[in-house]
């Protein structure tokens, strides 16, 4: 994969990874404080793989991991399992930064 160049193919192997280390940091998780935060993140990675799936729509999805990394950025997920989550989630916001600028 060239810099600045993101396939689709790549955009959803992000995604499966990202929601993967979402999915085993919310079973892991032992501060019942941090359930409801897992939901909300598991809930907008589910948005986010459907604006994919549907129309592949660029500024959809950028929208939707501003506003996920915005969330992240107001709460704070305990422990080595929320660690792990905002590391791959940032991982993936990485890769749809360098999608094609939308208008």
């Amino acid at each position: 994969m060239s810099e600045g160049l993101v396939s689709t193919a790549d955009l959803f192997a992000a995604l499966e990874g990202y929601l993967s280390v979402l999915c085993t940091s919310a079973d892991t998780c032992r501060r019942a404080e941090d359930r409801p935060l897992y939901e909300k993140h598991l809930a907008a990675t589910a948005r986010m793989f459907l604006a994919l799936r549907r129309d592949r729509s660029l500024r959809e999805i950028k929208t939707l991991v501003a506003a996920e990394r915005h969330g992240y950025g107001w709460s704070y997920l305990s422990d080595e399992s929320g660690s792990r989550a905002e590391t791959a989630f940032a991982r993936f916001a990485e890769i749809v930064d360098r999608l094609a600028p939308t208008s």
